[in-house]
C-alpha cells in the first residue's frame, strides 16, 4: 500500500497564509478605491445637476428681469399701473396678453431697482439676487475724439488716486491707457506703445482704437488683476466696478452712480456725501451737482455731470445669482442690455455665463 502524502509543512502554512491576506488586502484596496470613486462621481453628479438648475433659475431671473425694466420703459413714468401697460400700452400691443403672472397688476413704482445693489426675488419658491446697474452711472472710458485727450488723463489721475493708487503710478496707467486707444505709435511721458508690449514674454500690439471690452485694461501696462478686479485690502474697489464702455455720452449720471462711483469720482464715502447733499438742500433747496462737480479737476468741469430719469431708454447690467435651498452650488449669469425706445423690445449687447460667485449678503 501506497504511503499518505506528508503534511506541509509550517513554513509552506505560512506562505499561503501570507499570499490569503495580500490578496485580501488587494481586495479591500480596490473596494476602497471603487467606493471612493463612486461616491465621488454621485457627488459630481449630484452638483452639476445641482448647477444646471441653479443656472436657469438665475437665468429666468435675469429675463424676468429684463421684461420688468421693458415695463419700466413702457411706463414712461407716467404712473401707469402694470396692469394698465400690460392691456393698453406698447408692451400690452406687442404681446397682445396681460404681464406675466407674479407681478402686481397695481405697482406703481419702478419694477427695476437700478442702484447696483442686491435685491431678492422669489421665483418658484426659491430665493434669487438680482443687481442692475445703470451703464449711464457708471464712468465713461472711451470719448469723443475731440474731447478723449484733454478729459480722459485727469479723469484716470483723479480716479486711480481715490483708488489708493499712487500718484507716479497713476500718471504712468493714465499715460499707458491713452496710448492703447490713440491711432499712433508715439508714447506718452510715461505710457507704452507696441515696442513694449512686443517684448513681453507673450508678445502683441498697442490695439490703438478705443476699448470693445472692459477686460481689455487687464492687457494694459500698469493695469494688475488686483487693480482690475478688486475686493483686496489694497484696493477694495476695481475698475471693472466703475468704468463702462457703454456710457458713451461722456456724462455721468447721479441718479445711478453706484457708492463706488461717487467714491472713486469725488474721494467722499456715503456719510461725507450724504452731509453735503443735506447742507445744500438746507442752504439752497437746490443740486448738489454746482458742489460735487467743484470736486473734480478743471478738465471735467461744466456739463460732465448730470441727474436724469432715464426710464424711457438705458444701457443696463443686470446680474442674476441663483442658489437652490438644497443646493451646495450656485450660478451667477449677467447680461447687458439695451431697452432702447422700439418696438423690438430689447438688444442684448452681451451675455455672461458662469460668472464667479459673489457675496451678496
Amino acid at each position: 500500500m501506497r504511503a499518505p502524502p506528508p503534511f506541509p509543512s509550517g513554513d509552506e502554512r505560512g506562505f499561503a497564509l501570507v499570499i490569503v491576506m495580500w490578496l485580501f488586502t488587494v481586495l479591500f484596496v480596490l473596494g476602497t478605491e471603487f467606493a471612493g470613486s463612486m461616491r465621488q462621481d454621485a457627488t459630481a453628479t449630484k452638483n452639476f445637476a445641482d448647477e444646471t438648475q441653479s443656472y436657469y433659475l438665475a437665468t429666468a431671473a435675469a429675463n424676468l428681469t429684463f421684461y420688468r425694466a421693458l415695463l419700466d420703459r413702457d411706463r414712461g413714468g407716467q404712473g401707469q399701473t402694470v396692469g394698465e401697460v400690460g392691456q393698453t400700452g406698447r408692451a400690452g400691443q406687442r404681446a397682445g396678453k396681460p404681464p406675466m403672472q407674479g407681478l402686481n397688476q397695481e405697482d406703481e413704482g419702478p419694477l427695476v431697482n437700478r442702484d447696483g445693489q442686491w435685491h431678492q426675488v422669489e421665483l418658484w419658491g426659491a430665493p434669487v439676487m438680482v443687481r442692475v446697474t445703470d451703464e449711464g452711472g457708471k464712468i465713461p472710458i472711451n470719448f469723443a475724439d475731440g474731447a478723449h485727450d484733454a478729459k480722459l488723463y485727469p479723469l484716470l489721475v483723479q480716479v486711480l488716486g481715490n483708488m489708493n493708487v499712487p500718484s507716479d503710478t497713476a500718471a504712468a496707467i493714465a499715460d499707458a491707457i491713452i496710448d492703447w486707444q490713440d491711432d499712433d505709435d508715439e508714447h506718452r511721458v510715461n505710457g507704452a506703445e507696441s515696442d513694449y508690449y512686443m517684448d513681453l514674454p507673450t508678445p502683441y500690439p498697442a490695439k490703438n482704437k478705443r476699448l470693445d471690452s472692459l477686460e481689455e485694461l487687464l492687457f494694459i501696462k500698469g493695469v494688475t488683476p488686483e487693480l482690475y478686479n478688486g475686493g483686496t485690502d489694497e484696493y477694495p474697489i476695481g475698475l471693472r466696478d466703475v468704468f463702462s464702455i457703454f456710457n458713451t455720452t461722456g456724462q455721468v449720471n447721479l441718479r445711478y452712480a453706484t457708492p463706488e462711483v461717487k467714491r472713486v469720482l469725488f474721494g467722499l464715502d456715503d456719510a461725507e456725501l450724504l452731509q453735503i447733499e443735506t447742507q445744500q438742500a438746507q442752504a439752497t433747496g437746490g443740486s448738489i451737482l454746482a458742489v460735487l462737480e467743484g470736486k473734480l479737476p478743471v478738465e471735467l468741469q461744466g456739463g460732465n455731470l448730470v441727474s436724469e430719469d432715464d426710464s424711457e431708454g438705458a444701457i443696463l447690467f443686470v446680474e442674476a445669482q441663483a442658489q437652490l435651498p438644497s443646493a451646495r452650488v450656485k450660478a451667477h449669469v449677467g447680461a447687458v442690455i439695451d431697452i432702447e425706445d422700439s418696438s423690438e423690445g430689447i438688444v442684448v449687447y452681451r451675455w455672461m455665463d458662469q460668472m464667479a460667485v459673489v457675496e451678496t449678503s
